[in-house]
């Protein structure tokens, strides 16, 4: 699945572009494969790594990662990944912690800054215990944006985080890259709103939706991306189209209307 992919969306496998802000719109509930997909490249290339889930365990994209080759685990272990359990900071405030230093509590009252600085202590603190002279750029998941609309965050305050991250993690040297992903609800404006924001600033964005034609077996859905100018990479404003299929461990990828399914 990580060479399939890594061919359609130009991204080296062996070494994960520098500066880039890639924001996946997942409107179909099956584009989780993509944050697996970064997940596991950024761990195979041993890249400097800060996780915050607002979606699933460790243990869930342990499994998933198992079955692409990636032991999270031991990177972990060997401090070249920080997970962040957003989830259970987010359990914590339902479940009446409603302490003031909870980032996400403050991140409902318009406070970023709070957020922010546990991403960045936290890949600062993977970049201390790797060796500085490989120089291996940064990387911070966040996995799902969604989450915290639904936890009542404004659509303003939501997009000023994301900003304020991706202006802090430039400043590293070598710069970061921000990986983010939103998961569509039928009809949500505001999931709709912070689309429309994030997908501006971001240098790569990647919108998986269901098939136009409706539900289909042998075609699970398509993946449209669009490219922009980064600052490390001055390549104008393009776009391509696919349509996939899931399999367990791999995903197969072709042109809309290829299918056999279709023809």
């Amino acid at each position: 699945m990580l060479a399939q992919i890594s061919q359609f969306l130009g991204v080296d496998s062996s070494n994960f572009p520098l500066n880039e802000h890639i924001i996946i719109a997942d409107k179909s509930k099956d584009g989780g494969f993509l944050i697996h997909y970064f997940l596991n490249i950024c761990c195979k290339q041993n890249r400097p790594l800060c996780f915050i889930s607002l979606a699933q365990s460790f243990n869930h994209y342990c499994t998933v990662a198992q079955k692409l080759g990636t032991n999270l685990h031991s990177a972990r272990d060997n401090k070249n990944l920080v997970f962040i359990e957003g989830l259970r900071l987010i359990s914590d405030i339902f479940e009446g912690d409603q302490h003031l230093a909870n980032p996400f509590l403050q991140l409902t009252n318009g406070i970023t800054s709070s957020l922010c600085d546990l991403i960045l202590s936290s890949l600062k603190g993977v970049e201390a215990d790797l060796d500085s002279s490989l120089q291996r750029s940064p990387v911070v998941i966040i996995d799902d944006l969604s989450v915290l609309l639904s936890l009542g965050v404004p659509t303003k305050f939501l997009v000023c985080f994301v900003k304020r991250l991706i202006s802090f993690v430039t400043s590293f040297s070598p710069k970061a890259s921000v990986v983010t992903s939103l998961n569509f609800s039928e009809g949500d404006s505001d999931e709709e709103e912070a689309w429309s924001c994030l997908s501006n600033f971001g240098t790569l964005t990647i919108e998986v939706s269901n098939l136009k034609s409706g539900h289909c077996k042998e075609v699970h859905g398509q993946i449209q991306v669009k490219w922009q100018d980064s600052y490390h990479r001055p390549r104008g404003i393009h776009s391509k189209k696919t349509q996939y299929r899931l399999l367990d461990k791999s995903i197969e990828l072709f042109a809309s209307g290829m299918s056999a399914a279709v023809l």
